[in-house]
C-alpha cells in the first residue's frame, strides 16, 4: 500500500512537471528583473464571442456555422462529415488574470496576461489602475503572441492608500486567435494598499 502511494505521488509529480515544462511566457517587464509575485492572481474566463473570417482565412482556416447557430473554424478543405460537436469551440476559450501589489515608494507591481488554446494574431489588452488620485490605463495591446502571454510592469507616482487593478469586461479587452476566434476577457480585478 505504501509503495503504491509513493508510485502514485511520483506519477502525479512527473505529470505536473511535464505539463508545465513546455510553457513559455511572453514577458515584457518595464523594469529590468521585475517579476510579479506568483502567490496570488485573480483569474477569470475568456469567452468566445464569434469568429473573424478574414483572420481565419489568412491562417488556413474557414469559418462555418453549425445547425444550432454556433460558429466554428476548421482547416480549409475539411469535409463537412469530419467535424463533430467536440470540434466546435463555444463559451470558454481561455483565462485571463490581473495581480497588483503595493511595493512601497508609491509604486505597484502589475502582472497581467491570458492563456488561450491557440496562438494570437492580435490583442487589445488594457488594465485600469485606480488609486486615490484617479484612474490610469496601462496598455499591453499589440500584435502576435503565443497562446500564453504575460506582462509585468512597475507603475510609480501613485497616490498612497487603497488601489486596484481591473480588466474591463465590456469587450474592450480581447485576443484574436489564428483560427479567427475572438476571445473576450470576463474582467478580473485585484486590490492592494499603496504605501
Amino acid at each position: 500500500m505504501r509503495f503504491s502511494r509513493m508510485i502514485c505521488t511520483a506519477a502525479i509529480g512527473a505529470a505536473v512537471a511535464l505539463s508545465t515544462a513546455g510553457v513559455a511566457y511572453a514577458s515584457t517587464p518595464d523594469v529590468a528583473g521585475a517579476q510579479a509575485p506568483a502567490t496570488h492572481r485573480v483569474h477569470s474566463t475568456m469567452r468566445s464571442v464569434g469568429f473573424d473570417a478574414e483572420v481565419a482565412a489568412a491562417h488556413g482556416y474557414e469559418v462555418r456555422t453549425a445547425p444550432g447557430g454556433q460558429q466554428y473554424s476548421v482547416p480549409k478543405g475539411t469535409a463537412a462529415g469530419n467535424v463533430g460537436v467536440f470540434n466546435i469551440v463555444t463559451g470558454k476559450c481561455g483565462s485571463s488574470w490581473v495581480y497588483v501589489s503595493g511595493i512601497g515608494n508609491a509604486q505597484v507591481q502589475l502582472d497581467t496576461g491570458f492563456s488561450v488554446y491557440a496562438n494570437v494574431v492580435s490583442r487589445q489588452w488594457r488594465v485600469g489602475l485606480s488609486d486615490n488620485g484617479g484612474t490610469s490605463t496601462q496598455n499591453f495591446s499589440g500584435g502576435a503572441t503565443g497562446a500564453i502571454s504575460a506582462w509585468t510592469r512597475i507603475v510609480g507616482g501613485l497616490t498612497r492608500g487603497p488601489g486596484s487593478a481591473f480588466i474591463r469586461s465590456n469587450g474592450s479587452n480581447f485576443a484574436i486567435l489564428t483560427d479567427g476566434n475572438v476571445c473576450y476577457s470576463a474582467g478580473p480585478s485585484d486590490s492592494t494598499t499603496i504605501s
